[in-house]
């Protein structure tokens, strides 16, 4: 037995690894040919191009593409064994073929340990570097004691209430700097509201500036009940919901939780933690779907039908997984749970086909 799954393994890694390279190239070439246009305006060099498509790529692919990956190998690895009367001679020397199959969930869990380490680095990152190619910045975002931090160019800023759903924060400094990074004003107000997309209305303020050329001087300080800055719609002290895409999943659990506890309603923030945390489960579930398809290749005696059965029941999971997020998000449905009910339901039915399967 331990022969006969390290050659299960090994057939599955190899089946895995080519689907990956392989359909990263395709989803390449497809995005260099629908955005190149878009890219080349954007960049003045072909190797800026190139690097913005890989970032592209990574940003909006690659949480999926691991698991596609998993699918396509764990089908074929298994399909090209049933269609060569491999499963056959198993069952003829009284193995389970589900037992003899078993290390390819095995390998399917220690990808999914990988596909996760992968988004929260080399997604995240790619996401932070379009992020900041588009707006001009990029925020560094931490949360501490229930206030939250981020930077954007010459500000930092601290907020307690990072309300997503609001045009107005509450317990708001800023901290501006000069080129060198020296402090040279701190607002703090009570409470902070949009008033134009580059004006903001600071209640009970605080403004304290200082002199970066001489530090030993004191600030001046000035008090009043109202005051309108102009900030700049780049700099403003409201967290934007897009942003909320390049942030950890430690730092985006601790953002929502710290919604939750000041009465507000997280949203999409809540939306996209459940949708995050559920992507490393696709990697098992893609491959519990796709062995008993690839095992039904044994009575068909064709990789084709089963695969376009595959094809269906991927599409019609990932449209499923898409409009319940989009409800979730809205309200329409538990953002927490919405997710985690399309990742249950599905298993339901990959283990319902994979009981069926003939022993």
């Amino acid at each position: 037995m331990p022969t006969l799954w390290r050659y299960t393994a090994t057939r599955f890694l190899s089946a895995f690894a080519s689907s990956l390279v392989i359909l990263a190239l395709v989803l390449l070439v497809v995005d260099m040919l629908l955005n190149l246009g878009d890219v080349l305006e954007a960049e003045s060099s072909v190797a800026g191009a190139i690097t913005v498509l890989l970032q592209r790529s990574a940003a909006t692919y690659l949480p999926y593409l691991i698991p596609v990956a998993t699918f396509t190998g764990a089908f074929f690895a298994v399909g090209s064994a049933a269609r060569s009367h491999e499963i056959v001679a198993i069952k003829a020397g009284g193995v389970s073929p589900l037992r003899a199959l078993m290390p390819v969930f095995a390998v399917s869990a220690l990808i999914a340990v990988v596909a996760l380490f992968l988004n929260e680095t080399v997604t995240l990152r790619a996401a932070a570097a379009l992020h900041g190619a588009g707006n001009g910045t990029v925020r560094d975002v931490t949360l501490r004691e229930g206030t939250i931090w981020y930077h954007t160019g010459r500000y930092i800023y601290n907020i307690r209430d990072p309300r997503p759903d609001s045009e107005t924060v509450h317990d708001v400094r800023i901290f501006e700097r000069d080129e060198q990074g020296r402090l040279v004003r701190l607002i703090a107000a009570a409470e902070a509201a949009r008033v134009t997309p580059e004006e903001w209305r600071f209640q009970e303020a605080t403004v304290r500036r200082f002199d970066p050329r001489d530090p030993k001087n004191p600030p001046t300080t000035e008090r009043a009940q109202d005051i309108t800055l102009a900030l700049g719609e780049t700099q403003t002290p409201h967290l934007q919901p897009a942003e909320l895409v390049v942030l950890p999943l430690g730092t985006l659990s601790d953002y929502v939780t710290a919604v939750l506890a000041d009465g507000g309603n997280p949203g999409r923030a809540r939306a996209l933690l459940h949708s995050r945390l559920t992507v490393p489960f696709l990697v098992i579930l893609f491959a519990l779907l796709a062995v008993p398809l690839a095992l039904d290749v044994e009575r068909t005696r064709s990789l084709a039908m089963p695969a376009l059965q595959g094809v269906g029941v991927l599409f019609i999971f990932l449209l499923v997984r898409e409009y319940s997020a989009s409800f979730g998000a809205r309200g329409e449905l538990s953002a927490a749970l919405a997710p985690w009910l399309t990742i249950a339901l599905f298993f339901a039915f990959g283990s319902w086909r994979l009981a069926r399967v003939p022993q």
